[in-house]
């Protein structure tokens, strides 16, 4: 069985994605049935839906929109790696509710679109441990040059499973093959960290 674990659909009359207008071609809608005709066609039989960086305040409105998606006769989405803001104060009590939804698989921070002080923040690392024991993922998607703050973050919570994006998002175009190599290999030493080969050819 093949399961894509990096499904993004984007539904712009129901939520708001601010990144859209300047990456103009993505800016239109992806929808469920479009990647179910494509996806049955390369083997693919079930699907996680991958968060898209929408608004803050439609955060829980991505995650009740495709579970709703998941619900239709011959639905392909069988479960969510939901947004989250574990730098903020509100974190615990979020992360205690969405737990009880089994949907829900894992969660993830966009860190290249923010600061890097976001990640390294006390806050945002004391609700990254709170994950463990969960059984919940939390998904790195981080550039090249972030790869050392990604590697304290995952030592700093070793009873939390990563999963790192994109290969670390190497520049190919750019043949940008070190450092790049170098913290690959590094951050695959750990055992709580795991790869999706993603983007490569990006």
């Amino acid at each position: 069985m093949i399961v894509d674990t990096h499904l993004h659909l984007i539904d712009r009359a129901a939520l708001r994605y601010p990144w859209l207008s300047g990456v103009p071609a993505l800016d239109r809608d992806f929808s469920h049935d479009e990647y179910a005709t494509e996806a049955r066609r390369a083997g693919i039989e079930l699907a996680l839906h991958m968060e898209v960086d929408v608004h803050p305040a439609d955060i829980e409105a991505e995650t009740a929109l495709v579970e709703g998606l998941s619900k239709k006769p011959g639905s392909l989405v069988r479960g969510a790696i939901v947004s989250c803001r574990p730098e903020e104060p509100g974190f615990a009590a979020w992360l205690d509710k969405v737990k009880a939804d089994p949907f829900v698989k894992g969660f993830r921070r966009v860190l290249h679109v923010v600061p890097d002080d976001v990640s390294e923040g006390a806050l945002f690392r004391e609700n990254i441990r709170r994950i463990a024991g969960s059984g919940l993922t939390f998904d790195l998607c981080v550039l090249p040059q972030q790869m050392s703050q990604a590697i304290a973050l995952v030592d700093l919570a070793p009873d939390v499973q990563f999963v790192l994006d994109h290969c670390g998002v190497p520049d190919i175009r750019g043949k940008a093959e070190h450092p790049w190599r170098e913290q690959i290999a590094e951050i695959a030493r750990r055992p709580n960290v795991v790869g999706k080969i993603s983007g490569v050819v990006a």
